[in-house]
């Protein structure tokens, strides 16, 4: 039975909303697996984690803010109803790619309409390592809309420093009621690595999608996707003995996400769960997770439990804690306590407007794994008297007409042999006394075999 270990997180941030106030969050993690074989326990990078956090509160403390007219409040609006400007490149700065996708999204917002802008998820930057600058784009552009159905459109481009993918998207939605809402989409995406000037790789795939709100505040959505390859691309390696085939893998996956109706009037509880299956000839990626997770209304405390297995990890399960509290500086230093929940709760719960469901964005995955294949063009010969066996194959070539080849200089024809239905050949030549070197080529693709070199004395083997 494989050994059974566990590892322990404590992980510690705080997020300020004004140099007054922040917002504490502790979590522990803790995550199980069958398959590791080492224990940790990192104490020490919550310690250190801890004592920043107190260090930067504490400096913080003591920055107040001086007393404003309101002519600079007037200012401060004015300024809010502006995008922010990004820093500036100082010369000194040794990485300027960091400033690249701030810029970009300024430029954006100072363009484009906020109609066009709102259905636009674009990030910038730039890959030190390959030398590349790295783009993605996602928008969603519904063409279409009436009260109870949409029609939407979504291309996307992501260029990193490895590959360069292209897909388009069109879908439909359909409110069957006010608290029911059914859709289909289908797209086609087109990957290659960045660098390369061949082929694409090609894909197609088709999407449902389901939501409702049951009654009792619930609410469940389901979505699940289809992908097939459309093509495949042949690389011939090493002077033509190696082919390479790559084809994207077939697949499907599936989400659920249910909210479930409230227990009690501080408490919020979900369930989430995922499956996914790719296959090929060489990938087999098949895998789950389930959890279930509570939440309090104020947003003080969550905890969580998760089930899985992939192809990674193998068989997991993760339990997790977060306590988040809003801490008060000023209230420290007046002797009064300074924790307290984020925000007040809430013992109502709301249900979304379904209808704002048709201009969401299709959950699908995007990089769904190649399958990768490499066969080497294989000839085995033996020698007996003046006769010469031979025998190999040919990948993916069934029933095609193969030339064997002798040369003692230049290259001869000296007979043809046929591949059966699984690319396999065999065959018999006799030559004269002498040393050879044979191959077998198929001559309209240039596909060869690797040489090998015979003597033929007359009697006796190789």
């Amino acid at each position: 039975m494989p050994a059974r270990t566990r590892s322990i997180f404590l992980t510690g941030n705080q997020k300020g909303y004004s140099v007054k106030k922040d917002v504490v969050n502790w979590s522990v993690i803790m995550i199980y697996s069958t398959k590791a074989l080492n224990i940790r326990c990192l104490l020490l990078v919550a310690t250190v984690a801890l004592c920043a956090h107190l260090a930067a509160g504490i400096c913080s403390a003591w920055q107040f803010e001086p007393m404003r007219s309101s002519q600079d409040h007037h200012r401060s609006f004015l300024g809010s109803l502006v995008p922010a400007v990004p820093p500036a490149i100082k010369p000194q700065d040794k990485q300027p790619e960091r400033y690249i996708d701030p810029t970009v999204k300024y430029g954006l917002n100072l363009v484009l309409p906020p109609t066009i802008r709102k259905g636009l998820n674009f990030d910038a930057g730039y890959d030190r390592w390959e030398g590349l600058p790295t783009v993605q784009a996602d928008y969603f552009l519904p063409v279409k809309g009436w009260s109870d159905k949409s029609v939407f459109f979504s291309p996307r481009i992501s260029l990193n420093g490895s590959k360069e993918s292209y897909s388009l998207g069109a879908g439909f939605r359909h409110l069957v009621t006010s608290e029911m809402l059914v859709g289909f989409h289908a797209f086609h995406d087109w990957t290659r690595p960045r660098r390369a000037q061949g082929q694409f790789l090609k894909e197609a795939g088709v999407g449902l999608e389901f939501a409702a709100l049951p009654g009792y505040f619930s609410d469940v959505s389901l979505s699940v996707n289809a992908y097939f390859p459309t093509n495949e691309k042949l690389t011939i390696l090493d002077e033509g003995t190696k082919i390479v085939r790559e084809k994207f893998s077939s697949g499907a996956d599936a989400r659920l996400k249910l909210l479930l109706p409230p227990l009690v009037d501080f408490l919020d509880m979900r369930a989430n769960a995922q499956v996914h299956s790719y296959r090929g000839e060489r990938t087999d990626l098949t895998g789950y997770n389930a959890g279930l997770s509570a939440t309090t209304r104020d947003g003080m405390l969550r905890a969580s439990f998760e089930r899985g297995k992939d192809a990674f990890q193998g068989d997991y399960y993760k339990v997790e804690g977060n306590l988040t509290l809003a801490f008060d500086w000023t209230d420290l230093l007046k002797g009064k306590n300074p924790f307290s929940a984020p925000y007040q709760p809430s013992s109502t719960r709301f249900s979304r407007k379904m209808r704002d469901s048709l201009y969401d964005r299709v959950v699908r995955k995007h990089d769904v794994p190649t399958d990768r294949t490499e066969r080497r063009i294989t000839l085995a010969a033996n020698v007996a008297d003046d006769a010469v066996v031979f025998s190999g194959g040919f990948p993916d070539m069934p029933n095609t007409r193969i030339t064997v080849q002798t040369s003692q200089s230049p290259w001869q024809d000296s007979t043809h042999v046929v591949t059966d239905s699984s690319g396999h050949y065999s065959g018999r030549l006799r030559l004269p006394p002498g040393e050879y070197r044979l191959r077998l080529i198929h001559k309209p693709s240039g596909r060869t075999s690797a040489v090998k070199t015979i003597l033929i004395e007359g009697s006796g083997r190789e």
